[in-house]
């Protein structure tokens, strides 16, 4: 099954929608920015984040864009 991922708007906040590969891809995001080194500037410099929206091919038509973002002296 292909992955299928999208994000929504509610009243509250917003949602995740996935399928299981959805959510094991966003899982795997997750896992792998916890990896990233703990020095600000070295985990900027190999990408300290991740994007999900339509237009990147990651998420559905439907779905407002969102960012996955580590950032270690949060």
């Amino acid at each position: 099954m292909a992955e299928r991922i999208k994000a929504v708007a509610t009243e509250d906040g917003f949602q995740i929608i996935a399928n299981r590969d959805g959510l094991l891809g966003l899982a795997n995001i997750c896992q792998q920015l916890a990896a990233l080194p703990e020095n600000p500037e070295e985990s900027r410099r190999v990408g300290n984040h991740y994007h999900y929206a339509p237009w990147m091919n990651n998420a559905d038509d439907d779905s407002i864009p969102f960012m996955i973002l580590y950032q270690p002296e949060f």
